[in-house]
């Protein structure tokens, strides 16, 4: 199908979207965190595996199925269909009355969610031309920054008038709305011939095998694992952090973080997208650098966010963290899309948010929650030292960002796409 400018516009809209709204159903979790664990009666270790493992499991067991499909298949359906699925199970989280059920809502959510995100930026690099791919990835990702911390303002708000579980109903039913639209109005780009949105008819091993015989792809792998480990470890616990250590409010948190959150990763995926497409553009080998060196500035402001004492110094430094972490993800995404053919790109997101799912929401997200119980002699401070312990995972991460981009090919992504 030809695709006309209003059409990759609507497109790109309607990812963008449900990019935002996929982080708005899973950050409410992480705002009634203490509500949910006194009304369930569970430890901080459940509620490490409910945010975490069980979520991040789920999500890496039903992204490589879709995302297979979605490389031949009808993306804006994939996308539709997902949506409606987490929406629904996200509405489910408000009827849950233990721990099991609460778990097997959160399995709906991560098996919705696992689909529509490879979909939605394999779709969009086809439907808009390379020289405009990190700015259109960092888009989606500012749209999931905004989702982010529109959850935790939404729900701050809504904890005011409104118990965590009416809430989970009024935030997971209009996904149903946003799932029609992206069935009725989304654009399938025409994907034949051997140019950038030619198909390439290769097995699940084939793709995964390929991807591995690339070195660069082997240190973004690394760089994926170790970072979202204390991206998602101090995402998931920061309100709760601030709940217990500085004690604010359910409301006081969704404002001060979610403020906090907006302008740190939306200016960061913004400024990311920029510094990609005016230097990474002609060498991807930049986005590489471009992630390291982030990565490598936020850690001394990761432990000081954990360790401050002062409220508004821990916020300052949230959010200086967050938009250093923040640089990586973009490029580091665009430098991956760049080492492979078209035909693979919805298996290169998938693989990127397996690890991002195992290592960071499954094990960052539990790894605090057990530390915290095993701190649990220092009472609130308990948190304090879990976060800082994970922190050092974007030492790891940056040093693994720089060496992706040190052994990528020095090619612009139009020359790779042909195979």
């Amino acid at each position: 199908m030809t695709v006309t400018l209003a059409r990759r516009w609507v497109t790109l809209a309607l990812v963008l979207i449900v990019a935002a709204l996929s982080y708005v159903d899973r950050q409410v979790f992480t705002l009634f965190m203490d509500a949910i664990k006194r009304d369930l009666a569970l430890s901080d270790r459940a509620l490490g595996l409910l945010t975490g493992l069980t979520f991040a499991l789920f999500y890496a067991l039903a992204a490589f199925p879709i995302a297979r499909y979605a490389d031949h298949g009808d993306r804006p359906r994939v996308i539709a269909l997902c949506v409606v699925i987490w929406s629904i199970a996200t509405a489910a989280c408000g009827l849950a009355t233990g721990f099991w059920q609460m778990a097997l809502a959160r399995v709906g959510l991560a098996a919705g969610e696992a689909g529509a995100g490879p979909a939605g930026q394999s779709l969009v690099t086809d439907v808009f031309p390379p020289e405009r791919r990190v700015t259109v990835l960092s888009a989606i990702l500012a749209a999931s920054s905004l989702g982010l911390s529109g959850g935790l303002a939404l729900g701050g708000w809504l904890s005011t008038m409104f118990g965590w579980r009416e809430v989970f109903l009024l935030v997971g039913l209009p996904g149903i709305a946003v799932g029609l639209a992206v069935w009725l109005f989304a654009i399938e780009p025409r994907r034949t011939g051997g140019g950038e949105g030619a198909v390439t008819p290769l097995g699940s091993l084939a793709v995964l095998r390929a991807m591995a015989a690339v070195r660069s792809l082997r240190w973004i792998g690394l760089s994926v694992a170790a970072v979202p480990m204390t991206g998602m470890g101090y995402l998931l616990w920061s309100p709760v952090f601030f709940q217990r250590v500085h004690g604010f409010s359910v409301a006081e948190t969704g404002f001060w973080l979610g403020g906090a959150t907006l302008v740190g990763l939306v200016a960061g995926n913004l400024v990311a997208g920029w510094l990609g497409d005016r230097f990474g553009r002609d060498d991807p080998r930049f986005n590489g650098r471009l992630a390291g060196i982030s990565l490598l500035l936020s850690f001394p402001f990761a432990l000081i966010f954990a360790l401050a004492d002062d409220r508004y110094v821990a916020l300052a430094s949230f959010l200086v963290m967050k938009f250093l972490m923040t640089l990586y993800l973009g490029p580091t995404i665009a430098l991956a899309f760049a080492q492979l053919p078209a035909s693979m790109r919805a298996m290169t997101a998938a693989t990127i948010n397996m690890f991002i799912g195992i290592a960071g929401t499954g094990l960052g997200g539990f790894l605090v929650g057990a530390l915290s119980d095993a701190f649990a002699g220092y009472g609130a401070a308990s948190l304090r030292y879990s976060l800082a312990v994970i922190s050092f995972g974007l030492l790891a991460g940056g040093f693994a960002g720089w060496r992706a981009g040190a052994t990528a090919r020095p090619l612009p992504a139009q020359a790779t796409s042909a195979g």
